[in-house]
């Protein structure tokens, strides 16, 4: 338990102790860890290791270091303060020791001893090093560029010190690569709103834009250094080469080799041990897979470690009496069934990898789900068996794909006709303004809406239908993945779909950016949680919000989090635990307070209400 849970769980003991009315959990539903990167080493001494970066929940980070011929397994805690964040980036250094980073920390790590030797943060505004943007100097020391400031700094590994060297683009987010030259220049490929390739002198100081600002679409570029002394980029589909602080346009045959490089990205794997044996690694089926040139078979060694699960991000009852849940990092489908009080974990899904069913709408036995980051939706059918997605009758099918304009899915909704379904959700990396798409189930039309026929420049994250069949939808003006936001203030809005015409919008709760979650209740009036724990009630027939209620003392309010029962009560899930709201007087009281920290739900099924908090999943009875 996390020093957080043990606070929380002191303050709500009190309260906890005056109900009736207790959380239980079911356990984790999706006991698996994703590889973040992976690199074989072989140490001095002659031992063939594998240091493995996961990420599950556990409550403290960890590596994995594995001796393939040996069988042995060590799990390395992080260092006491480090946070366990997920790594997007690492490098197997020249110099023998690997370097990862976590939260804006940089650790270095000596395979040989299983030690960690540093930590540190890189730079009080670093969270994060993305893409492959650690990379070994020419001079010894380590070169990183940080997220989300797209700063320049280098460490060195002898006196365990950073350097800054100064912020290389002021608006962008993402530094995805790094490179150098002969001449003392180096070179970032940034993005995503806007391409960026910077040069920085390191004697002076000096930072340059490479792209004149007509070449600075939506994208990021690319860098790498050369092994002729130079560095080379690209920029969408033009490359250079890079020397001296300068871009020299050139033809992609023109370009050196890369030279060679120890830097992992995201999911990466790289390295061997010099005999010809290649290698495979999973988390998610706890081992390594060794091929030995010759060898009938691949050679399985089994990795022993103590994992934390998968983060838990959505749920839905289904329409088979079973609670249908995903994870993420990675996407796992996971089925509890409460009539059993067995929990399964069906396994991941085609193409969806790392990312997760953002959100879930029930349309017949079907669940559709959009998933992150392809944009992808998904039906699944609850009558027939889970494969994943696979075959000549996959399962779940992909209904379409709209990866540039709701990348990042935040909610599902189903028509009452029974045969139309929706999604919405943020647009791709670098962009502002999400879309809405439409399925016919029974045709197979795919129908996108984008955001400038919907809300311009804002992204649907709360959506419901009316039952006159009018969507009622709820916006954000974020825009996750590097975009530049334009709007201010979230906006309710009511959309006749079928002429694709908004009929109204306006801000129900002034100056919030975010619309949380969204139900329907008695007479089609619409209840809302903004950011910040708002509940607002509207009247689509006066188009008016007609009350407004402070609920935040309950905590945080989180997605699909309100629910109409057909008894007339509403209840809604906020950070802290499950409460019951009188839908005319909006006053918020406890169902029950939870032990641990809610972070997703809410979905209710056989009179109990089920949340997750991080990989596990808790229940409680509505009660009276």
């Amino acid at each position: 338990m996390r020093f957080r849970d043990v606070v929380l769980v002191s303050l709500l003991t009190g309260v906890a102790a005056m109900s009736q009315v207790e959380f239980r959990s079911h356990g984790i539903g999706a006991p698996v860890g994703e590889v973040r990167g992976a690199a074989a080493v072989k140490t001095a001494d002659g031992r063939c290791l594998l240091v493995v970066v996961p990420l599950d929940l556990s409550p403290r980070g960890y590596l994995l270091v594995v001796d393939v011929d040996r069988g042995e397994t060590t799990q390395v805690a992080y260092p006491e303060g480090v946070p366990f964040a997920g790594a997007f980036a690492s490098l197997l250094s020249r110099n023998g020791r690997f370097y990862t980073g976590e939260g804006g920390h940089l650790m270095e790590f000596d395979p040989a001893t299983a030690a960690f030797t540093f930590h540190g943060k890189s730079h009080a505004a670093s969270q994060h090093m993305v893409g492959q943007a650690i990379i070994d100097g020419p001079d010894g020391r380590i070169y990183i560029g940080t997220h989300p400031d797209c700063r320049l700094v280098s460490f060195d590994p002898e006196t365990k010190t950073f350097q800054d060297h100064g912020q290389v683009d002021p608006a962008e987010h993402y530094f995805n690569t790094l490179a150098y030259d002969s001449a003392g220049w180096f070179y970032g490929g940034i993005g995503t709103a806007r391409m960026s390739l910077p040069a920085c002198h390191l004697a002076s100081g000096e930072v340059r834009q490479l792209l004149a600002d007509a070449q600075r679409t939506v994208g990021s570029a690319s860098v790498y250094t050369g092994t002729d002394g130079k560095a080379y980029g690209v920029a969408g589909a033009q490359w250079y080469r890079l020397f001296e602080g300068k871009a020299e346009p050139i033809e992609r045959a023109a370009a050196s080799p890369k030279l060679a490089g120890g830097q992992i990205g995201y999911g990466g794997r790289i390295g061997d041990w010099g005999d010809g044996r290649t290698w495979k690694v999973s988390l998610e089926t706890a081992s390594v897979e060794i091929t030995t040139p010759g060898a009938a078979e691949p050679r399985r060694v089994a990795l022993t470690y103590t994992s934390g699960g998968a983060q838990i991000t959505s749920m839905i009852a289904g329409p088979d009496g079973q609670l249908y849940a995903s994870s993420a990092h990675p996407m796992h489908f996971v089925r509890f069934d409460p009539r059993q009080d067995l929990m399964t974990d069906l396994g991941a899904v085609k193409d969806v990898g790392g990312g997760n069913f953002c959100a879930m709408a029930v349309q017949g036995r079907f669940i559709a789900a959009p998933s992150y980051a392809y944009g992808i939706f998904h039906l699944f059918d609850t009558t027939k068996p889970f494969d994943g997605g696979y075959g000549a009758d996959p399962n779940p099918r992909e209904l379409a794909r709209w990866k540039e304009d709701i990348c990042r899915p935040r909610t599902a909704a189903a028509h009452p006709d029974g045969r139309h379904v929706f999604m919405a959700g943020f647009a791709g990396y670098g962009r502002v303004g999400g879309g809405l798409g439409i399925v016919d189930l029974e045709t197979g039309t795919a129908t996108l809406v984008t955001h400038e026929r919907l809300i311009p420049n804002q992204s649907t994250i709360a959506l419901k239908v009316l039952p006159d069949g009018t969507l009622v939808g709820g916006t954000s003006v974020e825009a996750p993945g590097g975009g530049h936001t334009q709007a201010e203030e979230a906006v309710l809005y009511l959309y006749d779909w079928k002429r694709q015409e908004v009929l109204y919008q306006g801000s129900p709760v002034p100056k919030v950016r975010d619309l949380v979650c969204l139900e329907v209740g008695a007479g089609g009036r619409v209840y809302g949680l903004a950011a910040g724990g708002t509940l607002f009630v509207f009247d689509p027939a006066s188009r008016q919000v007609v009350q407004r209620a402070d609920l935040s003392s309950f905590g945080g309010p989180l997605r699909s989090s309100l629910l109409w029962q057909p008894d007339g009560r509403l209840y809604a899930a906020f950070t802290r635990g499950l409460v019951r709201i009188d839908p005319a007087t909006l006053e918020g009281s406890w169902v029950a307070p939870s032990p641990v920290p809610v972070t997703a739900g809410l979905a209710i099924l056989g009179g109990r209400a089920y949340v997750a908090s991080q990989a596990t999943i808790w229940s409680c009875p509505l009660g009276q």
